[in-house]
């Protein structure tokens, strides 16, 4: 017990009182560990919230053709269910204000779907002892959150070079390996999830808790391959439950 003590303690000596933005970037990929022991200590959250309303943003503005176009497809077949009809003029015009709107608000669901998933992983981590102080964590998953902007980032360059339905999965996904016909199976819903970032965002969680939250590193992990694990299969139903909805019918998995 004492020798980990020292060696945490050793750890935290040898992190830079002064870590600039661009060196914090660099930590996050290629030294996780030396950032959240430099946050446990000087949390903040100003540069990666910029760094995550510009980038959220950007994504929203290189999806408005595709975004565009799923939402009038949608339009005109409800009208079309309905037994009414609408000119694809009157649709653009419709749905404009709405894009636009869209994006202004984008950075505002992000920060509070940020807020509020660090609020349920401190919940869950105080279950395996994890330190008190909230500051700390928000400034930790805020910087965790950039790999989920990234991701949606790569996503939508795709989706604006190469063309594509803004439904479609992520392309660094396993699932965008599959044929879309199997779009609302439990195998594509899993293999959605099984996706780079989203992978890597569990490892930098459970790295994260170890380190800024000084809970013991089998604990920190384990904790975080099974929520990786729980919200996975949970993704995987929710999208065969979505599925069925749309389709109007039970089906099979």
């Amino acid at each position: 017990m004492e020798s980990n003590y020292i060696a945490a303690e050793r750890e935290e000596m040898n992190i830079p009182q002064k870590m600039n933005v661009f060196k914090r970037i660099g930590c996050l990929i290629f030294s996780p560990k030396n950032l959240f022991l430099y946050l446990k200590n000087k949390p903040a959250v100003l540069f990666p919230l910029i760094l995550l309303s510009i980038g959220t943003v950007a994504v929203q503005l290189l999806m408005m053709e595709s975004l565009k176009d799923t939402n009038m497809d949608t339009i005109y077949n409800a009208f079309q269910a309905s037994g009414q009809s609408m000119s694809p003029e009157q649709i653009e015009k419709l749905i404009k204000p709405f894009l636009i709107l869209t994006i202004a608000i984008s950075p505002f669901l992000f920060a509070a779907g940020w807020a509020v998933r660090t609020l349920i992983l401190y919940g869950i981590y105080r279950f395996v002892d994890c330190e008190k102080g909230l500051k700390k964590y928000f400034s930790m998953t805020a910087y965790i959150m950039l790999l989920t902007v990234a991701r949606d980032l790569i996503h939508a360059l795709f989706l604006y070079f190469f063309g594509g339905s803004s439904t479609t999965a992520y392309v660094t996904s396993l699932a965008s390996l599959l044929d879309p016909e199997t779009s609302g199976s439990f195998l594509y819903g899993l293999a959605s999830s099984l996706e780079v970032f989203n992978i890597w965002k569990y490892v930098l969680i459970g790295i994260g808790f170890a380190y800024a939250g000084n809970v013991k590193k089998k604990k920190s992990y384990v904790t975080a391959v099974v929520l990786f694990l729980i919200t996975t299969l949970f993704s995987a139903g929710w999208a065969v439950l979505q599925s069925r909805i749309s389709a109007g019918m039970p089906g099979q998995l």
